[in-house]
């Protein structure tokens, strides 16, 4: 199983869009700024996550979500994300 994630950052007003297989860990990560591309925006909170079968899954959403600009994508699927870990 894996997670396609997505954190907000209030401090640089944010998104950020990842997938993992250990989401717990990886939100830890992010929280403690050992993501370089994104240590600058500490903290982040968890806005939502879908769960999808495979890593090439989550890659595929991952991009998708990219591409199409992750605020505007949460504007038409935010109902599709779990909230609660």
């Amino acid at each position: 199983m894996f997670c396609v994630y997505i954190i907000y950052s209030e401090s640089i007003q944010q998104f950020y869009c990842g997938q993992t297989n250990n989401i717990l860990f990886r939100i830890q990560q992010h929280n403690a700024a050992e993501t370089l591309s994104n240590k600058h925006g500490v903290p982040w909170i968890l806005i939502g996550y879908i769960i999808v079968e495979t890593r090439s899954e989550a890659m595929k959403l991952e991009r998708q979500i990219k591409k199409r600009g992750i605020g505007r994508w949460l504007q038409e699927h935010r109902d599709e994300l779990i909230k609660e870990m």
